[in-house]
């Protein structure tokens, strides 16, 4: 899952604790600003400190004419390739973390405040949590340790939602979420290590030059254009997309501030479409969707809470191990799907059919509903009474998105000696398998791993599994020159046509907004509440989101201003 952008000012204030460590990070940030730029100075060529880590934070970066130093005290966004143009010469990190051990002990958490929710009314007696991703599974972990009885229905043969690890020719690989963005700070990274769960960098960002642009209507690009394409990407994020927002209004879509900053640059031919290319896939990726339908306004000006570099890290074996470990003691009822929530005065009664087709009711004090924002849209689960009219209207109005991927393992890596990662610019339409990540290059396993978003995300769902093979591999031979050999084994994701998720993750539709997500949030009648990454104003599009809306409703419900989880 992932990407999201929260305004300054915009969402949860982190207090007293939150503010002493980020005051702490930014003197950190200034320190390494500093090294870097003496560094810059003293060899004329920007690589990364040696002593420079993934959860670092601080950057200056130095490609084509000008000289970039983010105006944000912490990197934000999930965004995928967010910070390419650092990566002209940058040094390689190291790959694999240190071995954490299992904290068998439970840890407090809280949902980046310390301030209790309000709204949750009369005593918890038990409550019936309707999905088990990580909001979920988070919030029953913690009612477990607190002692207050809840069942997880799950409709799915399998806990863990949209985090999905599966065996591709014997390596595991996400087919949700992927990445643990923003690792410093983070609550996620707290509980994988808790978990002894280890972290591998895999910030894709830092391999841009050792990575193949591809344009289908002049060949391979040279990788001078490629860090210029990218370094526009750069810019635009960090400097001028808040400005041009400012000046386009509320209503302008990332594609309208692209269009706007090209112009501005006075870009023409090649550079244009390259340019135009790399600002689309750090906009279009992350969210999910197409630059047509996006706001410009909270893409511009969202603001992580945490501190990482690019994308982020892997978690070593897959998201599967971190899911297994929150949710392995709590009581979950899978292959039973959910169909109508009925609110009453004390309590609720949940109706779910089984794996036989048959109807079972739940009853509990209260309810939690964590499922996904695209079925919350469909309207498969129903309410009595109805949900009230300004939370349909923010359901409504939210964007959710469409991420695809295909998954490739070869005998060998045919590609390695050449380059990494692949950027294709297909034509005539852009943003056909626009990026594909190289697995070998990562974690040593000869795996490709393609990625569709938005309108051509949703045209694979059409496609038969044969047919976006021949597709990918059509890709490939051309960026190759030649033939290829033949994959062993290829995994396609469907989530667009999943009846769990129908789709992938939230993001900030033009004509919705951070209230929108709020308002997702509250809860109805103190009996009925909600949590999932679309209710997370701070963190939408993640896995870390998800997770902290679960922690964020337990907190609601026990009265409490944190709550322990235990890895088991």
């Amino acid at each position: 899952m992932g990407a999201e952008r929260r305004k300054p000012g915009v969402g949860r204030c982190r207090a007293g604790r939150a503010r002493g460590a980020q005051a702490a990070r930014r003197r950190h940030a200034r320190r390494l600003r500093f090294a870097v730029r003496e560094r810059l100075h003293r060899d004329g060529d920007l690589r990364r400190p040696a002593a420079v880590t993934d959860s670092q934070e601080g950057w200056e970066a130095g490609a084509t004419n000008w000289v970039v130093v983010s105006s944000s005290n912490d990197l934000t966004r999930r965004r995928l390739l967010q910070l390419m143009a650092l990566t002209a010469g940058a040094a390689a990190l190291p790959r694999v973390g240190l071995p954490r051990p299992l904290v068998p002990l439970p840890l407090s958490y809280d949902d980046g405040s310390n301030a209790i929710p309000p709204g949750a009314a009369g005593e918890v007696r038990r409550v019936v949590i309707i999905g088990a991703g990580f909001a979920g599974l988070a919030a029953a972990n913690a009612l477990g340790n607190a002692g207050v009885p809840c069942v997880v229905l799950e409709g799915r043969d399998r806990i863990g939602g949209r985090a999905r690890t599966v065996d591709v020719g014997g390596s595991p690989v996400d087919l949700g979420c992927s990445w643990i963005t923003d690792p410093v700070g983070n609550p996620m990274t707290t509980f994988a290590t808790q978990a002894g769960v280890l972290q591998t960098n895999a910030s894709i960002e830092l391999d841009v030059p050792e990575s193949r642009f591809y344009d289908e209507r002049t060949g391979v690009v040279l990788p001078t254009s490629t860090l210029q394409a990218a370094a526009h990407a750069l810019r635009f994020e960090e400097i001028d997309a808040s400005n041009i927002s400012a000046k386009l209004g509320p209503k302008a879509t990332t594609k309208d501030g692209i269009l706007t900053y090209i112009k501005q640059q006075q870009l023409a031919g090649d550079a244009a479409r390259f340019a135009e290319f790399f600002l689309r896939l750090i906009v279009e990726l992350p969210d999910a969707t197409d630059w047509d339908l996006d706001s410009l306004q909270y893409w511009a000006n969202y603001d992580s809470p945490y501190v990482g570099f690019g994308e982020g890290d892997f978690p070593v074996g897959g998201y599967s191990r971190i899911v297994r470990a929150l949710g392995g003691s709590v009581d979950v009822r899978l292959r039973h799907r959910v169909t109508r929530v009925i609110v009453e005065r004390n309590g609720v009664r949940v109706l779910a059919r089984d794996f036989a087709g048959i109807q079972r009711t739940f009853e509990g004090s209260h309810a939690l509903v964590t499922v996904p924002l695209g079925v919350l849209k469909s309207g498969a689960i129903s309410f009595s009474p109805s949900l009230p009219a300004w939370k349909r209207a923010a359901i409504g109005r939210l964007g959710f998105g469409t991420f695809e991927k295909v998954a490739m393992r070869f005998p060998e890596p045919y590609w390695a000696t050449e380059h990494a990662h692949i950027f294709h610019l297909s034509y005539p339409n852009a943003m056909d398998f626009p990026l594909i990540v190289d697995y070998f290059f990562i974690e040593k396993v000869p795996i490709l791993v393609a990625f569709n978003t938005g309108r051509h995300a949703i045209a694979l769902d059409g496609k038969s599994d044969g047919e976006i093979t021949a597709r990918m591999l059509h890709v490939l031979r051309a960026v190759q020159g030649g033939p290829i050999p033949k994959p062993t084994r290829v995994v396609i994701t469907r989530w667009g046509r999943d009846p769990f998720t129908r789709g992938s993750y939230s993001y900030i539709k033009i004509g919705s907004s951070p209230a929108d997500q709020d308002a997702l949030a509250a809860p109805v009648a103190g009996r009925l509440l909600f949590a999932g990454e679309a209710s997370s104003a701070a963190r939408f599009g993640y896995a870390d989101g998800a997770f902290s809306t679960g922690i964020r409703e337990a907190k609601r419900l026990l009265r409490a201003r944190s709550v322990q989880l235990r890895a088991s």
